[in-house]
């Protein structure tokens, strides 16, 4: 059987395994950490393996193993960990600007070209789009092959340059005061540069 390890600092002379459970436990309670809610969490158990049901003993383990000095390290430790996991994830993919950028520019390229894509004859045969309309009621209703304007590809692709120009900075919002209000309280609008045109 291993030994049991601390999740920090080194295991001292006449460290029970109990003591190095409870350490352990009370490391992964994260800041804020208390004894008595520890205490509290191994009398709650149904199991029997609680290393202790004592906050005595609990005490006199974090007091003579260091557990505050080990609860410092262990934090830091745990916050860089988590600062270098942030870092990588907004310093890759689509968390850089970039990034997103491209993907919305292949994006744009892709409806664009599906806009202008024509067949033999030369029509534009993403824009209008076959569809069937029942004209009439009961017996005497009829279907109708009908061309239908595809105002969702022209939605998408507008909406992929709003988003494309919100990316780069072409929707600059900026606030304007404009004056105050009857209680006295100033009042700000915001704008797009666009609506300056």
């Amino acid at each position: 059987m291993s030994e049991l390890k601390l999740l920090v600092g080194e295991r001292q002379s006449g460290e029970s395994d109990n003591a190095v459970i409870a350490c352990n436990d009370w490391l992964r309670m994260g800041p804020g950490r208390r004894l008595s809610t520890l205490t509290n969490k191994y009398n709650e158990s149904q199991q029997n393996a609680a290393p202790t049901r004592s906050k005595t003993t609990l005490g006199k383990w974090s007091s003579v193993f260091g557990w505050a000095e080990r609860a410092t390290e262990f934090d830091a430790k745990w916050e860089d960990i988590k600062t270098a996991e942030r870092a990588a994830e907004l310093n890759f993919g689509l968390a850089l600007d970039y990034e997103r950028v491209r993907k919305l520019k292949r994006l744009s390229d892709f409806l664009e070209a599906q806009v202008y894509e024509s067949s033999p004859d030369g029509a534009f045969h993403n824009v209008w789009v076959p569809d069937v309309k029942v004209v009439g009621h009961g017996e005497t209703a009829e279907t109708v092959d009908i061309e239908r304007f595809n105002s969702a590809l022209f939605t998408q692709f507008r909406e992929t340059l709003a988003d494309l120009a919100a990316e780069v900075g072409g929707r600059v919002k900026r606030q304007e005061i404009g004056g105050t209000g009857k209680d006295g309280a100033i009042v700000i609008r915001w704008a797009n540069e666009a609506d300056d045109a």
